[in-house]
């Protein structure tokens, strides 16, 4: 064997060894080898969006409601109100400013406002 198919052989044997350090290789088909458990673990890291959306999702249909349970220029006089409390109401006020979607929503909300009063 020549030197440079003896260094291709050795690279192959070191990747292998290192695909069955991580877990990879041979499983039978039925049985729970260590793909089973990398996959569980990797699931976790997509755990974090799901939460994060529905905050995102809850604070914009809270935006919306409010927007659309008071006058257009009352809740902007409110936002600005709030954003001279200092660095707790400019962070609040950031996140509750108006933005085009809580508006399109608060259109659609509305309505329903103005048939209770």
């Amino acid at each position: 064997m020549s030197e440079r198919q003896y260094k291709q052989f050795d690279k192959r044997l070191k990747r292998i060894q290192r695909i069955h350090r991580k877990g990879g290789g041979f499983e039978a088909a039925g049985t729970l080898g260590q793909s089973y458990y990398t996959r569980q673990a990797r699931r976790g890291q997509r755990a974090v969006l799901r939460p994060a959306l529905a905050i995102v999702a809850a604070v914009v249909m809270f935006k919306a409601l409010a927007a659309a349970s008071m006058p257009e220029g009352d809740y902007a006089g409110r936002v600005a109100a709030l954003s001279e409390a200092g660095v707790a109401g400019q962070a609040a006020a950031f996140v509750m400013a108006p933005d085009p979607i809580s508006r399109t929503m608060a259109g659609w909300i509305a309505p329903l406002f103005a048939q209770q009063g």
